[in-house]
């Protein structure tokens, strides 16, 4: 049994975005099988269930630094670094989420040097966490391509590693996003309680967030055009405000409930719930619809996403809507489970629409099929890359900080004072401890 922390820069709450969820469902996971902390930035009500939950600045959370085996992470800090590194903990970096692919599109029309800077920094964070790194999570093969070409770039693959395994799967494995093992049961209230929907309605929910490389906008133009001769079809976007008061509102959001009032659609047949679901309440509004979409543009952060909302999809056997190009549509078209449109075309989706929901044998078809295919996503499946990694660290010795470790974080600390200045780094370096770096007893 080992000694897990699991740290998440995001809200951990009733309601809570993928990257909390995703650390949420791993401690949950893991704590069948270890002690598992979850470190998280906020002071919450919520229990754990079968791990304990921790905020980072809580003063109990040195003692379980000491003595932990793993730390499991989607953002290493400095301080985290010097920390694993003193105590002999290993580093596992989730990069699930290709951030640098994201920030393309969310500063696009930011000034050049904004742009640059921002990128400039996220790649920086990105090196100095792949080079602490024991070993690295990512969501897809696809994902794994990408991270395997950075890492060698890096010259991070070596003879060591590879001589391990050829495959290198110790170093770099995937992990999706998971889904429940036990069946949605509706327990409450959903869509056509809340928006006033008759039994009759179709129901089409994009379940989650409007982030701006996303394009709810050909959407909506769809099921503006399918409205003229039809009353019966509602798209639902169900969640507007992130939970996380760091996430600011983004762009591409007022943009979709902009051009929904334009055409005369809002609340009429596209609805926006403004605040968030619950994450143990999600199944309620997932189990009410007839359809789930998703719709996005041709670019990188594209190819290499994995769409986290696809899960509650299959989890629910939710007929899938979705735009060609990541790695969802490729499974959604092999395995049958719904309709891959091409890139902002409003006819095409509008088709597709009528099409599934004017053909209930074709829905049943691809609902049995959502139900053969969803075992191999149910998270006792998907975290065991995880499990393997822990059992490869426990025939490892305790990592010590070595010439190389206080290279990587030199060069981070002088990152930290080209983008923050020389003040506010050198108060972030006084605050720590680095006249101690020996394993722990």
């Amino acid at each position: 049994m080992a000694t897990i922390l699991i740290y998440t820069s995001n809200v951990v709450g009733k309601a809570m975005a993928g990257p909390a969820i995703r650390s949420w469902e791993f401690a949950k996971s893991l704590s069948q099988k270890h002690k598992v902390v979850l470190v998280t930035p906020n002071q919450t009500a919520i229990e754990g269930e079968g791990f304990k939950i921790i905020a980072k600045r809580d003063s109990g959370l040195t003692q379980w630094i000491k003595y932990a085996d793993v730390m499991i992470t989607q953002g290493l800090t400095l301080s985290m670094a010097w920390q694993a590194k003193k105590y002999g903990i290993k580093i596992i970096i989730d990069a699930y989420d290709p951030i640098p692919l994201e920030l393309l599109e969310l500063f696009k029309r930011d000034p050049d040097k904004v742009r640059n800077e921002r990128l400039n920094s996220s790649l920086n964070h990105l090196i100095f966490n792949f080079k602490m790194a024991d070993a690295i999570l990512c969501a897809s093969e696809k994902q794994r391509d990408l991270w395997m070409g950075f890492l060698l770039g890096q010259k991070l693959i070596t003879f060591s590693s590879y001589d391990q395994n050829n495959s290198l799967r110790q170093l770099i494995d995937v992990v999706p996003f998971g889904l429940p093992k036990e069946a949605p049961v509706k327990t409450g209230p959903g869509l056509r309680e809340k928006y006033g929907f008759s039994a009759q309605d179709k129901i089409l929910l994009w379940g989650g967030g409007i982030w701006n490389w996303f394009d709810p906008l050909s959407l909506i133009r769809a099921v503006a055009s399918l409205s003229k001769h039809r009353s019966d079809i509602k798209l639902v976007f169900m969640g507007i405000k992130n939970p996380d008061p760091s996430v600011p509102e983004m762009a591409m959001s007022v943009e979709a409930i902009r051009l929904a009032k334009e055409l005369g659609e809002l609340d009429r047949s596209v609805f926006f719930n403004h605040g968030w679901v619950p994450y143990e309440e999600r199944h309620n509004s997932l189990l009410d619809a007839t359809i789930g979409v998703s719709t996005h543009f041709d670019h990188l952060e594209t190819r290499y996403s994995f769409r986290t909302r696809m899960l509650d999809y299959i989890w629910t056997k939710l007929p899938i809507l979705a735009t060609a190009g990541d790695s969802f549509a490729e499974l959604i078209d092999q395995h049958k489970l719904g309709k891959v449109v091409p890139y902002q075309d409003e006819q095409a989706l509008a088709e597709a629409i009528e099409t599934l929901i004017d053909n209930p044998e074709q829905m049943d078809k691809i609902k049995a099929n959502l139900e053969a295919f969803s075992p191999q996503f149910q998270w006792d499946i998907v975290i065991k890359p995880v499990e393997e990694m822990i059992a490869h660290f426990a025939k490892q010795p305790a990592p010590s900080l070595h010439y190389k470790d206080l290279k990587t974080l030199s060069t981070f600390v002088s990152n930290q004072v080209a983008e923050k200045g020389l003040k506010q780094t050198a108060q972030l370096v006084l605050n720590k401890t680095l006249n101690n770096f020996t394993r722990r007893p």
